[in-house]
């Protein structure tokens, strides 16, 4: 099953094909007064009595009755704003405390239409090498294109064992996948001990047990004495806001966590006195798919000094849902506050900016090992003409093969990001690249021998349409960043990114 992105209660909206989460709270926040009927509703009802009436075919009224609320909600032009019948209510909250039957990926909606946001270790999808930003096009041969996250998500849900045929759109090719659907229990945390002594625990969202499990995961890593820790909650979607305040108290000894504030909800201010620190350097990993609640804990660690933030720009999600039951039967999910970072800011459709830009699958992780005194490069080997490489020992696809022109080797911009870690932007309006890794900016536009490093201009090997693809030069990925490139011979190449 997929998952939806939108935060809690849609985090970020999570959708495993089939979960949505984000910040929730527990109180159930209730108008004082009720809005009087107006004209407007009897006109309603006629419009609906002059249908079922009229209609030259039988009319499902159920059916009449939800667009209607569908219609409502939508008016509000807020995603996390649903109504749920009693049976989807049931499965979001299967879904938002990691139960779940489905292939094992989460979904968001975005421009290009519902692609994958996370794939889960083991699952279906992950054994089919379906990736994070792979778009899909089909379901069992119906064109899925046009369609919302959750639209898509039904379509994609089944019974275990069952089978589901997807066609997926990554880069400029496609491919088609059939899948055994499958129960799927995501871990909320896990622990591991890195080498030099670094902590690794792995938050996957905040479900009703995320901080017991935390604190079971630095119960299991503490008899190692880590000299410092890790906190990855890429793709995180969020969850329960209280869970992430508990989380909270093992890291903050004494500071504000968030704020919430609401037209009908009085503001709330959530804090740690709890005394206790890790007590050792802390990094927080962090990346599109980090929402919500998630991001409320990043910015109560950073900005009460208690650790950093590396990985990309996260979501931004900074408002809270209410699941509110209904008198007539069914729930409904509202946005009934915003919530603020302890210094006071707001970070809906910005996100919070880390202090070190690093993407792709392993780099980020060898990027914070290395600034916690670990191993301080990644290893990465490609071929010309491949579609796979391999980074840190994890074998991933490109949409693109790496190619040779006139001496110079070519990469794609998923290639770039899976063996250095440097975050690639390209506008396709401006034929421009924006290369970011760590604190450095390289600028490249198609055809053009000279760049800008840092606001510097440089003088770049020309960047180039291949096969309809851009491509960057590694020469120029050399020259900008702390990346090594040595030929194997037959094509092949081993790439060194020092972090």
């Amino acid at each position: 099953m997929l998952r939806r992105r939108t935060n809690i209660w849609i985090g970020i909206g999570l959708l495993l094909v089939g979960l949505v989460a984000g910040v929730t709270i527990a109180p159930v926040v209730r108008a004082t007064t009720q809005p009087a009927f107006t004209e407007s509703f009897p006109l309603l009802q006629e419009i609906y009595q002059t249908i079922t009436q009229n209609y030259y075919t039988p009319v499902d009224n159920s059916k009449l009755i939800q667009g209607a609320i569908n219609g409502m909600t939508g008016a509000l032009n807020d995603p996390y704003t649903v109504y749920y019948t009693p049976s989807e209510y049931q499965q979001f909250t299967q879904q938002v405390n990691g139960q779940y039957a489905g292939i094992g990926a989460e979904l968001d909606q975005v421009a290009q239409g519902v692609e994958v946001m996370t794939v889960f270790p083991a699952s279906p999808a992950a054994k089919a090498r379906v990736q994070t930003g792979d778009v899909f096009l089909k379901v069992n041969g119906k064109s899925v294109v046009g369609w919302s996250a959750d639209q898509v998500a039904n379509a994609v849900r089944g019974n275990p064992g069952t089978k589901v045929t997807l066609v997926f759109g990554r880069g400029n090719s496609q491919y088609t996948v059939t899948l055994t659907r499958a129960l799927i229990t995501i871990p909320t945390a896990t622990a591991e001990m890195l080498p030099h002594g670094i902590g690794l625990i792995t938050l996957s969202q905040f479900s009703q047990d995320a901080a017991s499990a935390f604190q079971s995961a630095l119960t299991q890593l503490k008899p190692h004495h880590p000299k410092a820790y890790i906190l990855d909650m890429r793709n995180n979607p969020g969850g329960y806001v209280d869970q992430a305040v508990g989380i909270a108290q093992d890291i903050i000894p004494n500071g504000k966590v968030a704020t919430l504030v609401g037209r009908n909800y009085p503001a709330q201010v959530y804090s740690s006195q709890s005394g206790k620190s890790l007590g050792v350097p802390l990094v927080i990993l962090v990346n599109g798919g980090t929402a919500s609640a998630a991001e409320i804990l990043s910015a109560a660690i950073v900005q009460n000094h208690e650790g950093r933030i590396m990985g990309t720009q996260t979501f931004g999600k900074g408002i809270a849902q209410q699941v509110m039951p209904l008198q007539q039967g069914g729930y409904l999910k509202i946005t009934i506050a915003q919530w603020m970072t302890p210094d006071g800011s707001n970070i809906e459709h910005k996100g919070i900016t880390p202090s070190y830009i690093v993407t792709g699958t392993q780099a980020p992780l060898v990027a914070a090992q290395a600034s916690l005194g670990g191993t301080p490069s990644m290893f990465a080997t490609l071929k010309v003409g491949s579609l796979w490489l391999t980074a840190d020992g994890q074998q991933d696809a490109l949409g693109h093969a790496p190619a040779l022109q006139q001496g110079q080797v070519y990469l794609s911009t998923t290639a770039v990001e899976q063996a250095t870690g440097a975050q690639v932007t390209y506008t396709t309006s401006r034929k421009s690249f924006v290369i970011v890794l760590g604190k450095d900016t390289l600028t490249l536009k198609l055809g053009q021998s000279q760049g800008s490093l840092d606001g510097r201009t440089v003088n770049v090997a020309a960047a180039r349409e291949i096969s309809g693809a851009p491509m960057i030069p590694l020469q120029d990925l050399v020259q900008a960043f702390h990346v090594r490139s040595q030929n194997l011979g037959g094509g092949s190449y081993r790439l060194t990114t020092t972090y």
